[in-house]
């Protein structure tokens, strides 16, 4: 009896440490336009709190656009294993390996997919 006891106990707790691990991915949009998706957890963030966090970055990057009157430009700076995608001069949304691999790409192939969305969708934008 026991042993089905410590047999059912460790089935609970695999089930408990795969369910923890999974992360819901969360979807980054603004201004109606869709640009990628979190899907993976960094520095304590899920997903989701990196998608809510960036919605101030497209506030400042709205700002330096619009008021300070900066163009337009999306790049790519390299910071260790991980890529920041940068929207006119403002840090906007750190790749990590983690991103990368739950994506399936790497690091640097995810951030040029990620910049490339964001150009696109900054620009329809202002377009409007």
């Amino acid at each position: 009896m026991r042993g089905r006891w410590v047999a059912a106990m460790a089935v609970l707790m695999l089930f408990l440490l795969c369910a923890s691990a999974q992360q819901t991915p969360s979807d980054v949009a603004f201004g109606g336009e869709y640009f990628f998706r979190f899907r993976a957890a960094v520095g304590g963030l899920t997903p989701e709190a990196r998608a809510v966090a960036l919605q101030e970055r497209f506030t400042q990057v709205f700002i330096c656009l619009m008021t300070h009157r900066q163009p337009l430009i999306v790049s790519v700076q390299a910071r260790g294993t991980m890529r920041v995608v940068v929207v006119s001069g403002v840090p906007f949304a750190t790749v990590t390996p983690a991103d990368a691999a739950a994506n399936r790409m790497s690091v640097e192939q995810l951030a040029r997919v990620w910049r490339s969305n964001l150009e696109e969708g900054l620009r329809a934008i202002l377009s409007r």
